[in-house]
């Protein structure tokens, strides 16, 4: 029987099902104003939710709205 790899069971309990799904993701990043990325982290914590959720609900929400306007 062989030995199971330690490393490979812990990364497989420590992955997210997010990164092996078929949303993979990029990295960018942008420069706000102070004030706007302040307004922006109260709002995420008032939402209880992560900073990267907020803006990325935002962004989708735009294009949806985008979108949807354009035809």
């Amino acid at each position: 029987m062989p030995m199971k790899n330690q490393k490979e069971d812990s990364k497989k309990k420590h992955s997210s099902p997010s990164s092996s799904s078929s949303k993979a993701k990029k990295s960018t990043s942008l420069r706000l104003e102070k004030k706007t990325l302040k307004a922006l982290k109260i709002m995420a914590i008032e939402k209880d939710t992560s900073l990267q959720k907020l803006i990325e609900g935002l962004i989708e929400d735009a294009l949806l709205k985008y979108n949807s306007t354009s035809k």
